[in-house]
């Protein structure tokens, strides 16, 4: 009785259905822009303010490296500075007097020369009077050379100064763009050479699933074209995105070739290297037979269907096309009036007794 009872089995009829060919793929979730933190110039770390997991925005200080040495070039680069003003202070008060001194002396000199046409002075009064004269051009000459080497000076110690501002500025290691802080690396105190990165952070406005698809796909995959998104951490739920860009080159191994997406939206809790699952639209299949993929039975070389034949559990072997994630299309093997059964892998025992019986 139990060997040959029958048993109910639940069916449904065949249905149109309109299909979305769909082209499989595999990857991760990625960022497109992602920066190292790093210091210019060897140095310690004096201080650290931000951790992983932190957002922050453009201009935010993240890393404040040692400046002491810096700032202590930067001290006497200041005092040389007031130094030199000052001096160029002085310089132009010598060259007052020195202008002061020679006018002094070219009106005495031309005098003593006018008074020298009249036998009025000796040669000797003259001689010296236009000495005089002389060496106040001299001095003035000389106290506006010293003037210009101050000044030569003082645009020498404002550069050094530029400088070693712009070497402080190097110690504050700055966010260049919103960003979300994924890792810390180094700890304050840490001495750190260039090219070390202290922290990594990510643009949050690029992230991208990056999936690697088949190489027989490249044809059909274009910018633009709308995917869904399946992240194995939430397998009930489904995202939407937009293909971005597809690459250029195929691995040499796997024979498949990546394909960036931009995601419309991202779980609350995700993470950069979540494994997804993405189903590419290339495109679709209008008024099909189709049924669930879980209806579709295989062995060995045969596919076929259980279906409801007089009140009997039947196999009935199809040829099947367009296979999308939740339903494949049936070429040949079924019509509309036939009715298929349900949960198949439940009743295969039930067929098999049948067919030995």
């Amino acid at each position: 009785m139990w060997k040959f009872s029958p048993v109910e089995a639940e069916s449904r009829p065949v249905k149109n259905s309109e299909l979305q060919v769909t082209v499989f793929g595999t990857g991760t979730l990625e960022a497109k822009t992602r920066v190292s933190i790093s210091p210019y110039e060897t140095g310690q770390i004096q201080q650290l303010h931000a951790d992983q997991g932190d957002s922050i925005a453009a201009g935010t200080l993240l890393v404040e490296m040692n400046a002491e040495d810096i700032l202590q070039q930067l001290s006497v680069a200041e005092a040389d500075l007031a130094i030199s003003r000052a001096a160029l202070q002085r310089c132009d008060a010598e060259i007052e007097a020195a202008k002061a001194t020679l006018e002094y002396t070219r009106v005495t000199f031309e005098r003593m020369e006018k008074l020298l046409q009249t036998n009025s002075v000796s040669q000797t009064d003259f001689d010296k009077s236009r000495q005089a004269y002389q060496v106040a051009l001299a001095n003035l000459n000389q106290a506006e050379k010293r003037k210009l080497e101050v000044e030569a000076e003082i645009v020498r110690h404002e550069a050094q100064i530029r400088y070693y501002k712009s070497k402080l500025e190097e110690t504050q290691l700055k966010a260049p763009f919103d960003a979300l802080v994924i890792r810390r690396n180094r700890e304050q105190g840490s001495i750190v050479n260039p090219g070390v990165s202290i922290m990594d952070i990510v643009d949050t406005s690029q992230i991208w699933a990056s999936v690697w698809v088949d190489e027989t796909a490249i044809d059909s995959i274009r910018p633009g074209m709308k995917a869904d998104i399946i992240f194995r951490a939430l397998p009930q739920q489904k995202f939407t995105g937009t293909v971005c860009r597809t690459s250029r080159e195929t691995d040499r191994e796997t024979r498949e070739y990546r394909v960036d997406i931009a995601p419309d939206a991202l779980p609350e809790n995700w993470v950069l290297g979540q494994r997804l699952e993405v189903f590419l639209h290339v495109g679709h299949v209008e008024s099909c037979l189709a049924v669930p993929n879980n209806l579709i039975c295989r062995e060995q070389n045969r596919t076929f269907i259980l279906v409801e034949e007089d009140g009997r559990i039947v196999e009935r072997d199809v040829k099947i096309g367009v296979q999308t994630r939740e339903q494949t299309q049936i070429l040949s093997g079924l019509s509309l009036s036939d009715r298929v059964i349900m949960h198949p892998l439940k009743h295969r025992e039930h067929v098999n007794r049948r067919i030995a019986q």
